[in-house]
């Protein structure tokens, strides 16, 4: 499996009300179309309280995070390639701030799951 995740601000533009209805309901959609794609999850952050640990800090420094998984690198291209996938990019340019973004190639590595 190749997964990537993205983790980013929203577009300053909008409010955190505007992004979390954007995201859920234009961008997801969208991705979800991506040719090739095996699985795709939204992490909206927020508000740290109990339960979170000891993390110390503004947990809401970064506004959400993607995960898209697809079977290959070969596939990924593909994907981002495709006209679904400039369409995405597009939107992605609407919905945050490219400056802010992490992209963070990362191994899915399941290790507890009840």
């Amino acid at each position: 499996m190749h997964s990537i995740m993205f983790v980013f601000k929203r577009n300053p533009e909008l409010t955190l009300e505007e992004f979390y209805h954007h995201y859920e309901y234009i961008h997801g959609p969208i991705a979800k179309r991506l040719p090739r794609l095996v699985e795709y999850r939204q992490h909206p952050s927020r508000k740290a309280g109990q339960g979170d640990g000891s993390y110390v800090g503004d947990f809401n420094e970064f506004d959400a995070a993607s995960v898209y998984t697809f079977e290959s690198a070969e596939a990924a291209e593909i994907a981002w390639d495709s006209e679904i996938g400039k369409l995405l990019d597009e939107d992605t340019h609407r919905l945050l701030d490219p400056k802010t973004m992490i992209t963070l190639p990362v191994t899915v590595r399941e290790v507890f799951r009840k």
